[in-house]
């Protein structure tokens, strides 16, 4: 499956619509995503460059991601907002450099870089990919600073040992 809709979607709006004023938290729980075994999962903590986490959000429909969301945003009309950042967690094999169709007009085209001993890339200005290894992080952020500093954060969630020292690998 190609994800250029996607991304560009995501790139529109931010990694996703809701509304978070209501303190929704999301339809998967901090303990749902410790026993999860599907992929590994990594997440920046319970608080990250200031911004608590405020929902976990998983998804099995169009797209199969487990999310981690950070702040909250009031929506100016009922197509949500999308919230200071976000970590999506996506199975390997479903999202990676390879899933990007470059072909069309305006298609984002990944920077690679290497970020946390891993491949990584940057699509468009905010969102950054990091291809370790059984999962692709992805993170949204307001700014490429952000989104880096949210990088360097990241940890397992099963083990939720800080692997900032180290590659990130889970």
């Amino acid at each position: 499956m190609r994800v250029l809709a996607l991304a560009g979607a995501l790139a529109a709006v931010g990694a996703f619509a809701i509304d978070l004023r209501e303190g929704q938290g999301g339809n998967f729980t901090l303990d749902e995503a410790r026993a999860f075994e599907e992929y590994p999962l990594a997440y920046a903590g319970e608080e990250v460059d200031g911004l608590p986490l405020t929902a976990i959000l998983r998804r099995e429909d169009t797209a199969r991601y487990v999310s981690f969301v950070y702040g909250d945003c009031a929506a100016q009309s009922d197509g949500g907002c999308a919230p200071p950042a976000e970590v999506q967690v996506w199975p390997a094999g479903a999202r990676n450099l390879g899933s990007y169709d470059l072909s069309g007009p305006g298609a984002p085209v990944p920077e690679p870089t290497r970020i946390r001993g891993v491949p990584a890339a940057f699509v468009g200005e905010t969102q950054l990919e990091l291809y370790a290894p059984g999962a692709t992080v992805v993170v949204f952020a307001h700014t490429r600073e952000r989104a880096v500093a949210i990088a360097n954060e990241l940890r397992c969630v099963r083990a939720g040992a800080r692997p900032r020292d180290g590659p990130l690998t889970c």
